[in-house]
């Protein structure tokens, strides 16, 4: 009962919020008793949606059931103008229901009275196998608890454990339809409890006792399982393994046992599709699909894995299995690794008689997905340091800063918002203020626009800016002036899908150059030719789609690139082949930076970073990747860079990192790696220097009252972070990042107005 108590502040934590909770899966039918000449048994919703929602009347809460319309549904019953359809039906949460749990062939149900129906008629939402055990009891907990409240008109904090048992129908008990007055109270508590504090699956059907083979020569039996969204599918078990399983309870910040000894396994199914299934001899407690969104953590120090199971209306869970012997674990990671490979790329991956990886590619994710977690999560307290100033860009209309540029040359930070650019100015004291504002975007002709993506250049004195909507140009504004002052016509073919420096501190000079990069080529653009500025003598263009997306350089302008598949591809210089290849991830490289001297490279996915190493380690002259390519029995490793689950589940968001950066300066080394969860409130920073050493989770991070939009070092340095939220900028001191505790996870208790109090100068961009 304690985590679930935990899990109350998640549920009702937000009151804007009208949703406590949601099942995403199930089905409604009204259930008659066997005399009813109606029938026994109906389907009123055959997919459908379970939602304890707010009634914006203090103390009273509904359990509203939603259609959920398969493909192609809706528009067939609209063809149909003669009937009106039915969406959604809406219970008032009240103990006359006699809202109760209970089973059928195997699968969990709520059960409530039909109010308006006939004597003995109840509603039944029979919940999907794929719910899980902790949904179903924090369910059924909410709904006790908005009985308590309508009861008593006070809030649930007020309740006891006794209160709330006092709820729970004893099926036991006959129904008398015309009693409005509360059930008696239950004979028996002890299975309530017990339900409580370990929780049971919402598959509950018992399975018989079976041997499991060694997982060196995993048996391939097949089983038929009812996968979310209601569908069937006859899946192929590719091995099981006997584990421990526990669960994250982010209130005592540790993992309880759920099952001493189950059985885990990986099952396959049709189109490179994999499921992760966890169950014991007497129910299934996990089944989820094998993807990155996992966020998975192989622990080779306690031989166990960790990841993250997101269900429902904002509940984050965290799952461990511990393996009994070093033999399960190693051929576990195997075949979960290459069912995430064959998931992410489509592609059948093969594994060589000896055991081993046969093929780079596979051998390179290999290295991605089994990394060492070393740190145990802390738990105590974190201080909240005010940052130096918050200044507010809130506008009378609906804008909101999207995109953040700071100066390598004259110490300024540029926020696009919409059709204007805010300058501010960083301080000798470690400041930010407010300047000027650069109003009204408008090419040469006069056409306003909002540009798309801004990248400084020519010494912090121009601004190059991108229109969406006329992709085969690009602009450059002159910052003194505050205007465009011209437009390059790259290319009457080839688009303009990115932009980036000629090397990585061009743009502290007067170099007038640039690379593009469209979806099949990269190439050179310089202003000074007459007519299309794009370079023929510096391209490199493929024959075939690579989907180029992201781009960087070092300091001798070497190039790595990142595509929307995943590869990773080093250059020497424009025009020539690739020196180096890294194989596609399956995850697509949004974004990509370069260490000056070219020996490192992050690259951002949406649910991890890659750190890898170009330096070649036999060559005596110390090259790299772009230089010189890797033998064959040299080609590089990457490390991962993730959030450990069960800081996930403390946060209760999901993971979408923004474009990874390190800190930069011409004379300056890096030290920090810089990143943030977009749509999220985070920003988070890893000590390069310890990551080099294999401490992958030594990160440190700082939580907002708002998401971020943006975030970069100030340039030079790795002591200051330039942080731009919807409507405010601010200077954060790095050393205000915090070990990730749970006071420094969770949600801030500080309200919006007491963030407002911090606010040393308002500018209103008009």
């Amino acid at each position: 009962m304690n985590v679930l108590k935990s899990l109350g502040k998640l549920i009702w934590g937000n009151p804007d919020n009208p949703e406590l909770i949601k099942i995403t899966n199930g089905e409604l039918y009204l259930v008659r008793p066997n005399f009813s000449i109606k029938g026994t048994r109906e389907c009123i919703f055959h997919t459908a949606q379970a939602t304890v929602r707010r009634t914006g009347t203090e103390w009273q809460y509904h359990i509203v059931i939603s259609r959920v319309f398969d493909e192609g549904e809706e528009e067939l019953e609209l063809q149909d103008e003669e009937e009106e359809l039915e969406e959604e039906k809406v219970f008032l949460i009240d103990e006359s229901l006699k809202f109760r749990k209970g089973q059928i062939e195997g699968l969990t149900t709520f059960s409530w009275r039909d109010l308006s129906g006939d004597p003995d008629d109840l509603f039944e939402f029979v919940c999907d196998i794929s719910v899980t055990a902790h949904t179903v009891n924090a369910f059924e907990y909410t709904v006790y608890n908005c009985m308590f409240e309508r009861k008593y008109r006070k809030s649930r904090d007020e309740a006891t454990e006794q209160d709330i048992q006092s709820f729970i129908f004893d099926t036991e008990l006959k129904i008398d339809q015309n009693d409005k007055s509360p059930p008696s109270t239950p004979k028996n508590r002890s299975s309530f409890n017990k339900s409580f504090t370990t929780p049971t699956s919402a598959s509950t059907t018992p399975m018989k006792a079976r041997n499991i083979e060694s997982p060196s020569t995993p048996t391939k039996t097949s089983i038929k399982l009812e996968l979310p969204g209601g569908s069937s599918s006859k899946m192929t078990s590719i091995i099981d393994v006997d584990v421990e399983l526990h669960v994250f309870d982010p209130n005592t910040a540790t993992f309880l046992t759920q099952s001493p000894l189950a059985t885990a396994s990986i099952l396959k199914g049709n189109n490179y599709e994999y499921w992760l299934n966890i169950e014991d001899d007497n129910q299934r407690h996990v089944t989820q699909k094998i993807e990155p969104r996992m966020n998975p953590v192989f622990n080779s120090t306690q031989h166990c894995l960790i990841w993250v199971y997101f269900d429902g209306l904002d509940l984050v869970y965290s799952f461990l299995i511990k393996f009994q012997n070093l033999d399960n674990e190693t051929n576990f990671k195997k075949k979960f690794t290459l069912a995430m490979y064959e998931t992410l790329n489509e592609t059948k991956a093969k594994d060589s008689e000896e055991g081993t990886m046969n093929n780079y590619n596979i051998s390179f994710f290999f290295s991605v997905f089994i990394s060492i977690l070393q740190n145990k999560i802390e738990t105590g307290s974190s201080d909240e340091d005010d940052d130096n100033d918050i200044i507010n860009t809130e506008s009378k209309g609906d804008n909101v800063n999207t995109q953040l540029s700071v100066g390598q040359k004259l110490d300024r930070s540029f926020i696009l918002k919409g059709n204007k650019i805010g300058v501010f100015k960083h301080t000798d004291d470690d400041k930010i203020e407010f300047t000027n504002n650069i109003d009204n975007i408008s090419k040469p002709q006069g056409k306003k626009f909002n540009p798309s993506k801004m990248m400084l250049h020519e010494g912090d004195s121009n601004m190059i800016l991108m229109d969406e909507n006329d992709e085969h140009s690009l602009f450059k504004m002159d910052l003194e002036y505050g205007k465009v002052v011209e437009e390059w016509k790259v290319h009457d073919i080839i688009p303009v899908e990115n932009i980036f420096p000629i090397n990585k501190f061009a743009q502290t000079t007067g170099e007038k150059s640039i690379l593009g990069l469209s979806y099949n080529s990269i190439y050179s653009i310089d202003p000074r030719l007459p007519n299309f500025k794009l370079v023929n003598e510096k391209r490199r263009q493929y024959v075939t789609k690579n989907d180029f997306i992201s781009g960087a350089t070092d300091a001798s302008g070497h190039i790595a690139v990142g595509t929307e598949k995943g590869d990773i591809k080093l250059f020497d210089s424009l025009g020539k082949i690739a020196k180096t290849n890294l194989p596609a991830m399956g995850s697509a490289i949004k974004g990509i930076d370069v260490t000056s001297d070219g020996k490192w490279l992050i690259a951002t996915t949406d649910k991890y970073l890659l750190l890898i190493n170009t330096e070649i380690k036999s060559d005596p002259e110390g090259r790299t990747g772009f230089k010189k390519s890797f033998a064959k029995d040299e080609k590089p490793k990457a490390k991962t860079l993730q959030l450990k689950p069960e800081h996930l589940t403390i946060m209760g968001h999901d993971v979408n990192f923004t474009p990874a950066r390190f800190n930069t300066g011409e004379h300056a080394m890096e030290k920090t790696i810089l990143s943030l969860i977009s749509t999220g409130p985070y920003v988070i920073a890893w000590n390069f220097r310890r990551v080099k050493q294999g401490k992958l989770f030594d990160y440190q991070i700082k939580r907002y009252d708002d998401d971020i939009v943006a975030d970069n070092f100030r340039f030079g340095q790795d002591k200051s972070i330039v942080v731009t939220l919807p409507h405010d900028v601010t200077l954060t001191k790095k050393t205000h990042l915090s070990t990730p505790t749970k006071s420094a996870l969770s949600p801030s208790k500080k309200s919006a107005s007491r963030s407002r109090n911090n606010i040393a100068k308002s500018h209103e961009i008009h």
